[in-house]
């Protein structure tokens, strides 16, 4: 039984995108936690510190969404394949001898 793909080769480049994503903000929130340290003593932290982490959040809920999106439009095109019928009629030889002509 010939089955098709469940993601399409044209999913693959956006995995990689999200899971790009998810790295490049983890790096962002891993610097945001070293500098809020950093400036642990001052009043109040630079304002680039606040922006880093809320890049860095708003990066990690995109790239999780992104990935929930691809599997949930993976487990849909599963389900949809796994209801489809495939009906194989016998070859002529053998529809032959069925009908009674040989």
């Amino acid at each position: 039984m010939i089955r098709s793909k469940a993601l399409p080769d044209g999913f693959k480049a956006w995995i990689v995108a999200s899971v790009s994503l998810l790295l490049v903000s983890l790096l962002l929130v891993l610097g945001d936690v070293v500098a809020a340290f950093a400036y642990f003593s001052e009043e109040a932290s630079p304002l680039w510190v606040t922006l880093l982490g809320v890049a860095g959040a708003l990066g990690i809920g995109l790239g999780f969404g992104g990935l929930f999106v691809l599997l949930a439009v993976a487990g849909w095109r599963s389900h949809q394949e796994s209801k489809r019928m495939q009906i194989i009629l016998p070859a002529h030889e053998e529809r032959a001898e069925v009908d009674g002509i040989r």
